[in-house]
């Protein structure tokens, strides 16, 4: 039987350990942050900057604080940082508490704090903190905790990143999720639901943005059981090239107008409006209910292999601004990963029911990556069930640009179809994706869409 030694330290004056625990921090931090430089970043990736620190000290008989901060002109992202620091405060001296005991007379636990600015690409600038605990152990902790800002000191997210970029938020977590599980360091000790707990919570992420990729530094802890220390996930990124090609095959001057079908898929309506569109050769963009997609996923299949978009229009079909937040964000995922799952398309559209939304609502979206898109041009469909009614609402109040509203579980919105692209066509529209069609007005932020009428 092995007997377990008590463990003691060495009665160094506060001062000294101080000074020692900032080299080595510091010393960690550069070798944390400096593989991308040794790896080819830019060298104006490197550039200092003008940023200002502070440095707090404490002592006591149990315990010594050395916290470096940033000197932030932005309120907003000073708060931010003030409160991490904060926790990181009150998480230290609640170990201390615990351990009280066994510290005092020369025995004392360290808190540092300490901060490393990085410039990454469009003039951000990252601040990369690292707290480390030493509580009565031999090896202490560390935490991880990074801010990235623009030139005026505001806090960017990665939705506000994004906007640049021909990506969504969704493929950054498709993207990080594939490269975690592939590999060989951690993919054999990934806890799913872990995992998928981070992947929901972009705003926790720790990430900075180069001029070709974004670099994301993930805490093994949080995905793992027991690895510990930070692994660097880079996902590349074409500032909206991609974008740039797809409309660039747009003719300036045509008339263009987006098809969208909700509430389905549906058994009895969906292929007839599938057979018609390829018959005309028309794209349209479908927005799914989750709960449909879970009884059909083949006929979800059908509607992307076909070419077609897939927007979310919630699991159930219920009014988003009555629900609790919890049940919000339910109805979205809930539908989303029914659509992923039946076609291997992650929706970038969310569609609110009845076009009931609130800030809540629009938080939600932008937290997914996803725009809300409404409508234009109402058909009525759903209330005159009229072929010769629904069109003649929509040529009445068509124009380039429209989103069109109509549903794909109504028969005679499939009696309507042939006759209204025949007629819009002879007018002069070309039909385009609701996401081609925002290309062809620049739009390519998470936002609110109603279309033109």
């Amino acid at each position: 039987m092995f007997k377990r030694l008590p463990f003691k330290r060495i009665k160094w004056p506060g001062w000294v350990v101080l000074i020692l625990l900032g080299i080595f921090i510091v010393i960690g931090i550069g070798k944390w942050v400096g593989d991308s430089s040794a790896k080819g970043v830019q060298s104006k990736d490197k550039a200092e900057t003008t940023i200002e620190f502070k440095q707090d000290t404490e002592e006591t008989d149990r315990y010594t604080m050395l916290i470096n901060t940033p000197v932030i002109e932005n309120s907003s992202l000073a708060e931010a940082i003030q409160e991490w620091v904060t926790n990181q405060k009150e998480t230290f001296l609640s170990e201390v508490k615990a351990e009280k005991d066994n510290l005092g007379s020369g025995y004392r636990a360290h808190l540092t704090i300490q901060v490393d600015a990085k410039k990454g690409a469009n003039d951000t600038t990252s601040l990369i903190f690292h707290s480390y605990h030493l509580v009565n152990k031999v090896s202490g902790e560390n935490y991880v905790k990074m801010f990235t800002m623009n030139a005026t000191h505001e806090r960017l997210q990665l939705t506000d990143l994004l906007t640049n970029y021909g990506e969504t938020l969704d493929a950054i977590r498709s993207n990080l999720k594939e490269q975690l599980k592939q590999n060989d360091k951690i993919k054999n000790d990934l806890i799913n639901q872990k995992l998928n707990n981070v992947l929901q919570e972009p705003n926790t992420w720790n990430w900075l943005v180069s001029e070709t990729s974004l670099i994301i530094y993930m805490e093994k802890s949080k995905i793992t059981e027991n690895k510990t220390g930070t692994i660097e996930i880079k996902i590349p990124l074409e500032e909206k090239r991609a974008a740039q090609r797809e409309r660039s095959i747009l003719k300036s001057g045509e008339k263009y107008v987006a098809l969208t079908f909700d509430d389905g898929p549906n058994p009895d309506v969906t292929p007839r409006v599938l057979k018609i569109l390829k018959q005309h050769d028309a794209k349209a963009t479908f927005f799914m209910l989750g709960s449909q997609v879970e009884k059909h996923p083949s006929l979800a299949a059908k509607v992307a292999q076909d070419g077609h978009e897939i927007g979310n229009h919630t699991d159930r079909h219920i009014n988003l601004t009555k629900l609790e937040k919890s049940q919000l964000v339910k109805e979205v995922l809930n539908s989303r990963q029914e659509i992923e799952k039946a076609t291997g398309q992650t929706p970038t559209l969310i569609r609110p029911p009845y076009g009931e939304m609130n800030s809540e609502v629009e938080q939600v979206a932008k937290i997914n990556g996803s725009s809300l898109i409404l409508w234009s041009v109402d058909s009525r469909d759903w209330k005159s069930k009229n072929a010769k009614a629904i069109n003649e609402v929509v040529l009445k109040e068509v124009v380039s640009g429209s989103i069109i509203l109509l549903h794909d579980v109504h028969p005679t919105t499939a009696e309507a179809l042939p006759k209204l692209i025949t007629t819009l066509k002879e007018e002069g529209y070309h039909f385009l994706t609701v996401s081609q069609l925002l290309l062809t007005q620049e739009k390519y932020s998470a936002g609110t869409d109603y279309g033109k009428s």
